[in-house]
């Protein structure tokens, strides 16, 4: 019998990856980041100007639905709001779908959830290549549709209402940045420093073969 028990269920979401690929070479750093993050630090990429237009950059985002009351029910369509800057390629995300203008996915439709149990989908967004296009960049994830067998509604949010602050919504933050002269000014001495040591231990060598050939 349903008697006084609720329905709850929880999104959280969370950025696992960030994918830069340049020259042929893809570099993919995990965040080490969690659901349980509250507030999830801003994953940050640096970029050289220079290389602006050549490099390839996309986030990982991984979104976790949970559970929380006492009555199991799934979430039947979740929907992402792409922030200005990224965009969300199809090739990149088969379980999701453009529908009414909206990102969405239906993948967890039928994955009945009993209370403590959670399920996850990703989403993989790519950044727009501008040097114009930088700075911080926030994702959202809210469960659009949610379902279960007593058609009970949630006892502590409302789907698609799109409300900060409701348990069933929640954020992941990126930051993108050209690395500055100063830190250029660093590569560039560290190099220098390299050099001239190389040069020093050449002509060290040099003398040392001058000298032996005359000894």
């Amino acid at each position: 019998k349903l008697m006084n028990k609720y329905f709850d269920l929880a999104l959280r979401k969370w950025v696992k990856q960030a994918i830069v690929s340049e020259n042929g070479k893809t570099v993919i750093t995990e965040t080490g980041h969690k659901a349980e993050d509250d507030p999830e630090e801003v994953v940050k990429v640096d970029l050289r100007k220079s290389k602006i237009n050549d490099v390839t950059v996309k986030f990982n985002y991984s979104i976790r639905i949970t559970t929380q009351g006492e009555i199991a029910g799934e979430a039947t369509e979740i929907r992402d709001d792409i922030p200005q800057g990224l965009k969300f390629v199809a090739e990149d995300n088969p379980d999701w779908r453009v529908e009414d203008g909206q990102v969405v996915t239906d993948k967890l439709a039928g994955t009945t959830l009993q209370p403590g149990e959670s399920a996850e989908v990703i989403i993989v967004l790519k950044w727009i290549n501008s040097p114009t296009n930088l700075g911080v960049k926030i994702n959202f994830a809210e469960i659009s549709k949610d379902h279960n067998d007593y058609g009970t509604p949630d006892i502590d949010s409302t789907p698609n209402n799109n409300v900060p602050g409701e348990d069933d919504i929640d954020d992941a933050p990126v930051m993108l940045t050209v690395k500055t002269g100063s830190q250029d000014l660093k590569y560039m001495l560290a190099i220098l420093v390299v050099l001239t040591a190389l040069v020093g231990s050449v002509s060290l060598l040099k003398k040392n073969l001058q000298k032996n050939k005359y000894n």
